[in-house]
């Protein structure tokens, strides 16, 4: 195959039940057509299901034979939904939850796990800095899909990869040339208020050869002059650009170099205090979250603020080696500089604050980091046979290199009573106190950590059974300093996966799988809460799949359907003991989660497509003192239905959608969060330069708690909102 005269094809429309996107070569020629084109391609006589894209063990297999639980949204959901980041895109993906404010996490399948395990093109590297005043789950303004796979991947992965992996594919340069101007606004009605919150933002991408096929570039380019927030006194300034080139060396070689640049300048603070009061606080009793109350405006101050700069470089080197075997080497270097100011409402005891009171002290805190992530992949797919046997084969090794210097200092709680006041159920009637002179003096601690894996994988083919076995080693070394101490550690472990699909027929196969995680507990942890204790064991998951994915009714119908296991032993907790934090491991089995997974695209009529994704998640402690309770944030019941429908006759450049979302009760910590249900519409114009969306968010203004922010106050949901999206292509 040669690079040059390969164009990059269209992206799947029901991406809902596609694999992640993380082989390189399978990236860029990964597809992406508008809705309309997703509806000519339901009929496809070869079904969606058999099309070939990359998937969640790294190799170019089709959706058929990918046997992991996968949701993805293409390049078009994500403009036909007006979802701007990840933690927006959570809101279509059954079984993954974004958690509080300031809290640098996400939950999958009951287990809270890293936001550094959200990949840009198959890479992990933290995107928001350490002090959180970035896009703390990044933004998809350059994505051409988002992908969620469910389960560890530690094998392919290496150590912290426990509930789930998240995969945001970026927009590669292709041939033809195009260029397009876009203009998008967000603007919030509710609470009374008529367009007094508004955002707008330019865009701009072009791509194109710049010499024949020989090179060819893109660049993509977002502008947030002075974006509000829906809560008053909030806003970002926003700029981001990406830019790349691909240099076709002859007709097997390919050379991608990236540059990726992120500006962000906020009012209202990095996220501590974005939490507002709820209805159950002024009872005095809270042991359920109620209505957030206020939620338009902002708890903390006008001195608030949190800015971020981030840079990243990438290559990317792919090579045919025959027509059996390719090699992809890609390389990133990522730096992310970040600062916050807050003055924010504490747990702190020292500050005397109870349930039912409304006068409510608060505290300044400052925060910096400074990050640097440099990150390698390689690897070597082929395909050979022996005898009646054939092999496809996966060769590969991946290093991270994670360097986080980071400092917070909060203000005393001596200093902070009485000067810091907040009324409850007023915002607007408040005492600012002077920033304390000393508290932007901070030095850095450094915290390093290498991560090694070396891993093979074979997919062994016999007739319609082809079974998957997969093994590495996995090594990570911790290095952190703290108030004048040094910690290290160092973990290693050899883990091993096995799968099994067979094809029912052409259309249908069925699956079992077994793959772990690997999570090394941090070495400062062992030694400054480990109360002498030091034999602590590395957070191990075991995960089982089995389940069923294909095309019914003609191929009108493309489902996958997932039962899993994902047992966890050794999870660490900390609990207070007699004023003292301690560390403590529940060996052993500890944590259970189970449940079904369902992702499916149906065309119902040639006009009407429908999208579903839905959960049912059973996640909980098995021994210890939270045995047998659902976990936090993990709804037992998540639903999220999405319907487009083409108009026909003179208006057949016009689209409708509709969709709900639905999310059972929840627990927040110790406090439980009520089930809800919302909906978003919208209105499509396609044609071949103009494109135009208006899309209500929330459109029945739903006003309920999304988490826990600090204390006993919640993070609201965001309100109803209007997108209007206008895009000039030529």
């Amino acid at each position: 195959m040669s690079f040059k005269n390969t164009k990059q094809k269209n992206m799947l429309g029901t991406a809902l039940l596609s694999a992640l996107t993380i082989s390189p070569l399978a990236q860029a020629d990964q597809q992406k057509n508008s809705q309309i084109e997703e509806l000519k391609v339901i009929g496809h006589k070869d079904g969606l299901m058999q099309v070939k894209s990359p998937t969640a063990s790294k190799m170019n297999l089709s959706f058929k034979e990918t046997g992991r639980s996968i949701t993805q949204l293409s390049e078009q959901q994500l403009k036909d939904l007006a979802l701007e980041n990840v933690r927006q895109a959570f809101d279509y993906v059954a079984g993954f939850r974004g958690n509080g404010p300031a809290d640098r996490t996400y939950t999958a399948r009951g287990v809270r796990t890293s936001i550094d395990n959200v990949m840009v093109d198959g890479l992990r590297s933290l995107q928001g800095g350490e002090a959180g005043t970035g896009s703390r789950l990044p933004s998809t303004f350059n994505a051409e899909a988002t992908t969620f796979l469910r389960g560890p991947a530690g094998l392919l992965y290496g150590a912290g990869v426990g509930g789930g992996m998240i995969n945001i594919t970026t927009k590669k340069p292709e041939a033809d040339s195009k260029t397009t101007l876009a203009l998008g606004s967000r603007s919030y009605v509710t609470d009374g208020s008529s367009f007094d919150s508004n955002r707008f933002t330019l865009g701009l991408d072009s791509t194109g050869a710049l010499i024949e096929e020989d090179v060819l570039y893109r660049v993509i380019a977002q502008y947030t002059p002075d974006g509000d927030h829906f809560q008053e006194g909030r806003s970002v300034d926003e700029k981001l650009i990406d830019v790349a080139m691909t240099f076709n060396v002859g007709d097997s070689t390919r050379i991608t170099p990236r540059i990726e640049s992120s500006e962000r300048e906020r009012s209202g603070g990095s996220g501590y205090a974005d939490g507002v009061f709820e209805s159950n606080f002024f009872s005095g009793d809270v042991s359920t979250y109620g209505k957030p109350v206020n939620r338009s405006y902002y708890y903390g101050s006008n001195k608030d603020k949190g800015d971020n700069s981030s840079r990243s470089f990438s290559v990317l080197f792919e090579h045919e080696l025959n027509t059996d075997w390719d090699l992809r080497l890609r390389a990133r270097k990522n730096e992310t500089e970040s600062e916050s100011l807050d003055l924010y409402i504490s747990d702190s005891s020292g500050l005397g604050n109870s349930i039912g009171e409304d006068e409510i002290n608060r505290k300044w805190v400052y925060a910096k980091g400074d990050d640097e992530y440099v990150l390698y992949d390689a690897a070597i797919e082929g395909k050979f046979s022996t005898g009646d046997i054939e092999h496809h084969l996966l060769l590969g090794a991946n290093y991270r290199d994670m360097d986080v210097g980071f400092a917070r200092k909060f203000q005393s709680n001596s200093d902070a009573v009485g000067k810091n006041t907040i009324s409850a159920s007023n915002p607007r009637q408040q005492l600012v106190g002077p920033v304390p002179a000393d508290l932007m003096e901070v030095d850095l601690t450094p915290r390093n950590e290498k991560d090694t894996n070396i891993y093979i994988k074979d997919r062994i083919s016999f007739g319609d059974l082809t079974l998957a076995a997969g093994l590495a080693y996995v090594k990570q070394e911790q290095q952190e300093s703290r108030s004048g101490n040094s910690y290290s550690g160092e973990f290693s472990d050899t883990i091993w996966d096995i799968g099994a699909v067979y094809a029912l027929n052409d259309d249908i196969n069925v699956f079992a799988t077994y793959s772990r995680s690997y999570d090394p507990v941090s070495a400062r942890w062992i030694t400054q809460y480990g109360q002498g204790k030091t034999n602590f064991q590395p957070v191990e998951g075991d995960n089982y799949e089995i389940g069923v994915k294909g095309d019914f009714f003609d191929k009108r119908l493309s489902s996958g359907v997932t039962l899993f296991r994902l047992e966890r032993s050794n999870s660490t907790k900390f609990e207070r003991i007699d004023g003292v934090w301690h560390l403590t491991q529940l060996e052993g089995a500890s944590f259970r989660s189970e449940g079904l997974e369902w992702d499916a695209s149906l065309a119902i009529s040639d006009q009407w497509l429908s999208n579903i994704s839905y959960a049912f998640t059973r996640a909980y402690d098995t021994i210890g003192n939270s045995e047998g309770r659902q976990a936090s944030n993990t709804p037992k019941h998540s639903l999220a239905w999405w319907n487009t429908y083409q108009l026909t006759g003179d208006l057949e450049d016009f689209r409708l959608g509709g969709g709900v979302r639905f999310e059972s009760d929840r627990y927040d910590g110790n406090y439980i969060l009520e089930e809800y249900v919302e909906a978003d519409m919208g209105v499509y114009y396609d044609s071949d330069s103009i494109n135009a969306s208006l899309v209500l968010r929330n459109a029945f203004d739903k006003n309920r708690a999304e988490a826990g922010a600090n204390w006993v106050t919640v993070q609201p949901n965001d309100p109803r909102s209007v997108n209007l999206s206008v895009s000039y292509s030529f």
